[in-house]
């Protein structure tokens, strides 16, 4: 292996990171990066995942066969992405649609702010290039195959780098630091050795299980989102602006939906429902037939005209509803096997707020800016990782889940007191703080310090009060713990108790 620094004497590290999403490609290209930097380390790099390598799709083929969820790539994603020369403006900056207003529409009435404007008032000194921050809608597929494309480009006969695609982890052998992976065409098993295992394989993650059964003291708490939700790719309305974020209360009975524009002329429009109120969406919503849902949304869907309602209709009744998961963990890592966790496999989220993949992204640029001020010793890195991006990840999770509350009356008021708040803060910074809401993502911001102020406005702990309630009282009603067929007389509750 050549050295830098013109000599032999660097140690190789063989790292296997699991998972090639947007924190393990990434991290992938930056680890790598570091082999041409002076150091003691070489980082032999092995890329894992069970799915197809999407670099190796042509764009025309993802857009026509490959779309997914819509994302939100914000300062914190960008910057992380721009620590790799060329990666950002030679293969993912065209990949999405830059976002210039925030839209809120209250029925027919809209409430909008030019985002670029804002953000040229609040242009950091951190921002090296001396670019305003700015802020993208892009499909989380399309960050994928664009960070796929850049590793297969610059790292193809790079003999530190093993793309292992279609093939999964399915075990880890933390005791003798090797993971057993499995090729899901072949069946073919093996097992890999490490000195670094990184964990980026989502929420379901294998590699997480190692911190799972070798620390009594690892706490996980995985859960669902509590939420029902479907997404639709339509084409652009006439009416709507093709750059901006567009959020959609109320827009059917119990349901919340947000609209991010797409490239290629469509817009996503995403809608959800708690998990409480399923059972009071409107019988034409529940239909099997696109007809009825697409006269239901002709009458009911009041926020802006849509193009082709059958359309919408067709791609309502052709989905099941979605679900997801949240992470929360209380560390990150594990000397004793080896082990680093990132991404969703540390605190998968909501995609409510927007910030999932920009954390992941930051938990790869963190990680290796760590490595470079330990001087690549992880016994120094793998805990101040865990010290940083702990804190980070949970907010994350807390602020998707607590800064809209599940109660109809207490988020009407929550958004007329944002709205407020927004418009008094503009007038007046220095007396009146801006709304959480408007702090995510930006620059010199993190999402500790968000959650920070969202916890001295009241609405965190107001918010996960009423939330934690609304789905403990389903639980009970749901696996029959509390019967609400008949209500119970008051001497009835004082003789036999609460329980």
């Amino acid at each position: 292996m050549c050295s830098p620094t013109g000599t032999n004497t660097r140690e190789s590290r063989r790292v296997v990171i699991s998972g090639a999403g947007p924190a393990g490609l990434l991290l992938a290209g930056l680890l790598l990066a570091r082999n041409n930097e002076p150091g003691t380390v070489t980082y032999e790099v092995t890329l894992l995942d069970g799915r197809e390598d999407y670099g190796a799709i042509s764009k025309e083929d993802l857009l026509k066969n490959h779309r997914s969820w819509m994302l939100g790539l914000a300062d914190h994603g960008m910057d992380a992405i721009k620590t790799l020369p060329k990666l950002y403006h030679d293969y993912v900056k065209g990949e999405g649609v830059k976002v210039t207003e925030f839209a809120i529409y209250l029925g027919k009435k809209k409430i909008s702010q030019n985002t670029e404007g804002a953000a040229s008032k609040l242009k950091s000194s951190s921002d090296s290039d001396g670019a305003l921050p700015e802020s993208f809608i892009i499909d989380r597929n399309f960050v994928v195959a664009a960070l796929a494309r850049y590793m297969k480009e610059t790292h193809e006969g790079d003999e530190n780098y093993t793309p292992m695609y279609l093939t999964k982890c399915q075990y880890v052998d933390y005791e003798n630091k090797r993971v057993l992976v499995r090729n899901v065409e072949t069946e073919a098993e093996t097992y890999i050795a490490y000195d670094l295992l990184v964990g980026c394989d989502g929420v379901r993650s294998t590699v997480r299980e190692a911190l799972v059964k070798r620390h009594s003291n690892f706490s996980c708490d995985s859960t669902d989102i509590f939420q029902e939700f479907k997404q639709h790719h339509l084409d652009m309305p006439e009416e709507v602006s093709k750059c901006a974020l567009s959020a959609l209360p109320d827009i059917f009975p119990y349901c919340q939906g947000i609209a991010l524009p797409e490239t290629g002329g469509k817009i996503n429009i995403g809608i959800g429902i708690p998990r409480n109120n399923f059972d009071k969406l409107p019988e034409e919503l529940k239909s099997s037939d696109y007809k009825v849902v697409s006269n239901y949304a002709k009458e009911n869907f009041k926020a802006f005209k849509l193009v082709d309602y059958d359309d919408f209709a067709k791609q309502w009744v052709g989905q099941r509803w979605n679900q997801t998961g949240m992470v929360h963990c209380n560390f990150y890592h594990s000397l004793q096997t080896g082990v680093v966790i990132m991404g969703d496999a540390a605190h998968a989220t909501s995609p409510s707020i927007g910030m999932g993949m920009n954390t992941a992204l930051r938990d790869a640029q963190v990680f290796s800016e760590i490595l470079k001020e330990s001087k690549d010793d992880l016994t120094m890195a793998l805990p101040a990782f865990s010290e940083a991006r702990v804190k980070e990840g949970n907010a994350l999770s807390d602020l998707a889940m607590h800064l809209y509350c599940m109660d109809k009356k207490q988020q009407t008021k929550e958004t007329v007191h944002m709205i407020l708040r927004t418009f008094l803060h503009s007038k007046l910074p220095k007396l009146v703080c801006d709304h959480p809401q408007n702090m995510i993502g930006r620059r010199g911001v993190s999402l500790s310090d968000v959650y920070d102020q969202t916890v001295k406005l009241g609405i965190m702990r107001k918010h996960r009060a009423i939330n934690d309630k609304i789905r403990t009282e389903y639980f009970e009603q749901k696996t029959g713990m509390v019967q609400m067929t008949q209500e119970r007389s008051m001497v009835t509750k004082f003789v036999l108790g609460a329980g």
